[in-house]
């Protein structure tokens, strides 16, 4: 299928392996589509180049493919596959149920600081990571950045990173400026060499946008910004914003420093010092896990459903003058809500009373000896990972789970195959082993059904039947192929609720 536009039909074959089900937007260099990964039976990014692109916007699109499937991050769009169909390039990403940064600024423009921490360290994370792959962003902006309903947030669109061991090769010469005015450091806009320091003056701007609610330098074309970048020191932010906590200001300011070596010489060192302004209570990589929350949860508040909400501002204004109107129909409202409303059964998490399985095999962190128990299947911890071989007769459950009665369990999540490491600088790597493909879950009474798991990290909740038992038995039924000998379980979380 040859696409030339956005304006097709849906759902609509690309090839043999993806089928194109939306317009999700256009980017520079062509559309960018949410597809069906006809395999996998999973929704993907699917971004293909526009037929009419010359040869270098052609070499930029492998550029960005090329550099984007060497980062496997938490942070970061990952990379699923690349190719040429019918004279058009492609790439399948990680899609991203969520909302741009960029769009959340719009409805909120400042941010409450709980927000920004959760948000600037996860795009400093990203960024370490791609850093230490020798790849520069280099147009580091908001609407590069989505944020998920679990505040997870993804970092995308490396079509002009720079790739260091391209250097000589590369596309983007000095002297060309590439990269977004508002956003870009004062080298980009003389256009000279990026370094990954460059990311990090970015940073400072979105850091600055964030608090303040508005840039630190605006004009009206796009050289007078990047004059201004060049030229001028920011604002003081206290002047946009009073509340701020001590030594945000002085943060920004480090990130925006004009010459090189006054900035932040990596991410690390700027993580280091977010440590001193937002102070954390836990370790190893952000807020800590708990049971019944989504990976990277702040609390239960949700950033992307606050920026949907109206400005305190805007309903000060509308309040008044609806008041009087909507009052009698308030009251009636009301009055059929309390002769009606019965309480909801809620779901909740449900937790085992006894497991039974064998212990981990391997010994994976220091100062544990004998491997973990089954409870840390459910302790909220994803550095601790259950190993367990394959089973050699694969008609025995490799796990059961008993309840203390009858239990409903709607929801079954899994996070398998890797095991977060603890002492890593980057406090976000993981180690790979082998993952299951397919389970079998059986309950008490022999009621059988197959759960279907993707290859990927991190938790994912999979499709199921409710089920009703005091009993649940964990069959192995496939595993994806990889070196390691064992498959790894993290965590598995139920919700549902308890039967009387």
């Amino acid at each position: 299928m040859t696409l030339q536009n956005a304006n097709e039909t849906f759902p609509c074959p690309f090839n043999e392996n993806y089928d194109l089900i939306d317009t999700l937007g256009k980017g520079g260099m062509g559309y960018v589509y949410k597809a069906l990964d006809k395999k996998l039976k999973r929704e993907v990014a699917f971004k293909i180049l526009d037929s009419s692109s010359d040869e270098e916007a052609i070499q930029r699109f492998y550029l960005e493919a090329q550099a984007m499937k060497e980062l496997d991050h938490q942070n970061i769009v990952h990379v699923f596959d690349f190719g040429k169909q019918n004279n058009q390039l492609f790439i399948a990403m990680t899609y991203v149920k969520g909302i741009a940064l960029s769009d959340i600024l719009q409805k909120q423009s400042q941010l409450p600081f709980e927000s920004i921490d959760v948000i600037i360290r996860q795009i400093a994370r990203g960024l370490l990571y791609a850093h230490s792959k020798g790849i520069v962003h280099r147009d580091v902006k908001p609407s590069n950045i989505m944020v998920t309903h679990d505040n997870r947030v993804y970092l995308m669109d490396f079509g002009i990173s720079y790739i260091q061991e391209m250097e000589k090769a590369r596309l983007t010469k000095t002297g060309m400026t590439m990269g977004t005015p508002e956003y870009m450091s004062p080298e980009q806009c003389h256009g000279d060499e990026v370094t990954l320091q460059s990311d990090i003056y970015s940073l400072g701007v979105i850091l600055f946008e964030m608090t303040c609610g508005r840039l630190p330098f605006e004009g009206s074309r796009p050289v007078e910004i990047a004059l201004k970048h060049v030229q001028e020191p920011p604002p003081d932010p206290h002047q946009f914003r009073k509340d701020m906590p001590e030594g945000l200001a002085e943060l920004i300011f480090k990130c925006m420093k004009k010459k090189l070596n006054e900035r932040f010489h990596s991410m690390q060192e700027f993580l280091d010092a977010c440590d001193q302004v937002f102070p954390q209570k836990e370790t190893h990589g952000g807020p800590k896990l708990t049971k019944g929350h989504s990976l990277l949860k702040h609390g239960t508040a949700s950033i992307t459903a606050a920026a949907s909400k109206i400005s305190p501002k805007i309903i000060r204004k509308k309040l008044t003058a609806l008041a009087i109107s909507l009052f009698p129909l308030i009251i009636i409202l009301l009055v059929l809500l309390m002769l009606t409303h019965k309480p909801e059964s809620t779901l909740r998490s449900i937790e085992w009373s006894e497991a039974l399985g064998n212990c981990e095999t391997a010994e994976l962190e220091s100062g544990y000896t004998g491997g973990y128990c089954l409870d840390n299947l459910n302790d909220g911890d994803l550095k601790t990972a259950w190993l367990y071989t394959p089973p050699q007769k694969p008609q025995n459950p490799v796990l059961t789970l008993y309840f203390d009665g009858n239990t409903l369990i709607t929801h079954f999540g899994i996070a398998v195959g890797y095991q977060k490491s603890v002492d890593d600088l980057f406090g976000d790597r993981f180690r790979i082993f082998k993952k299951p493909k397919t389970l079998t879950l059986e309950t008490k009474e022999g009621f059988k059904q197959k759960v279907v798991l993707q290859n990927i990290k991190g938790m994912q909740y999979p499709n199921i039947q409710a089920i009703e038992t005091s009993e649940l038995k964990i069959y192995l039924e496939d595993i994806y192929e990889g070196d390691n000998k064992n498959f790894a379980v993290s965590e598995i979380r139920l919700l549902g609720m308890e039967l009387k």
